[in-house]
């Protein structure tokens, strides 16, 4: 098998990002259906475990400042989508509607 090029790794880290903003999607449409909870804890988990098998495959041959960046990104994104898949286990729909960014409210 070859070796993952650099412009690869962008597009796989792109490619996990986009499976995310579809679950991130999928939590907006289903945003106070409290029935709608338990496929969209599946979806949202799935799309979380994918984007982290895909930033675990690249390897340290195709890394570079671009290729970090983009995984701060994807990390990050990966963090609010996670904190939103709580709040939907938890059913608390109604926490810091109209926010874009969910890291002010987690406990340290």
């Amino acid at each position: 098998m070859p070796e993952m090029t650099t412009g690869f790794a962008l597009r796989q880290l792109q490619q996990a990002q986009a499976g995310m903003k579809k679950a991130r999607q999928a939590l907006q449409m289903a945003k106070g259906d409290p029935d709608a909870a338990p496929r969209v804890l599946k979806v949202g988990w799935e799309s979380l475990a994918n984007a982290h098998r895909l930033v675990a495959a690249i390897p340290l041959a195709a890394v570079n400042e671009a290729v970090m960046t983009k995984q701060l990104a994807v990390q990050r994104y990966a963090t609010a989508l996670l904190v939103r898949l709580r709040r939907v286990l938890r059913q608390d729909f109604s926490a810091n509607e109209g926010e874009d960014d969910d890291f002010g409210d987690e406990e340290i």
